[in-house]
């Protein structure tokens, strides 16, 4: 039974729940991620991103070097911080699915799905960043701070409306 007052509430008044749900799920999760650079979580993260990039420019044939967290390819040098990660991408986009008024089961796919096509447009992004730093390295401030982290910005809101358009799809 839907009440007068349900019926009755301004447009607005979902959108401002929305938000306040966002904002709380993402306080919680930056929480959480705190929580895991404490107890050491993101330091295994971040080597094994290194790991996992060194491996795929192996692939290319390149000089390539792990100590931890740094990775130097063809002496191009990059410290793996958490911000390579693309943890705080996932917070936001994970935020957004469960901030949504619909189904824990279609949350769950569009995290699960999601958050490692986050991953690896990050591993990618990192990837573009370190051939700009090997060949073009004046340019690597403009692609790394401008280019690449709007890119980012607009992938992940990207990747949430798409999730959004297959989820109001399926529901109908």
């Amino acid at each position: 039974m839907v009440t007068k007052r349900e019926t009755d509430a301004p447009w607005w008044g979902g959108g401002i729940r929305y938000v306040a749900y966002f904002l709380a799920i993402c306080v919680g999760l930056y929480l959480v991620y705190y929580m895991a650079t404490e107890s050491g979580l993101m330091l295994g993260v971040r080597r094994a991103t290194a790991l996992i990039l060194a491996s795929i420019f192996s692939l290319t044939g390149m000089d390539v070097a792990v100590e931890g967290t740094l990775l130097s390819v063809n002496g191009f040098t990059l410290n793996i911080i958490d911000e390579c990660t693309a943890v705080f991408p996932v917070i936001i986009y994970c935020a957004c699915i469960l901030a949504y008024p619909t189904r824990l089961n279609a949350k769950c796919k569009g995290i699960l799905i999601g958050v490692p096509v986050l991953y690896a447009v990050n591993l990618f992004r990192i990837f573009v960043l370190t051939l700009v730093g090997i060949y073009n390295p004046r340019m690597m401030e403009f692609v790394h701070v401008y280019l690449w982290q709007g890119s980012f910005i607009i992938f992940v809101v990207i990747l949430f409306l798409i999730w959004l358009k297959i989820e109001e799809n399926y529901s109908e």
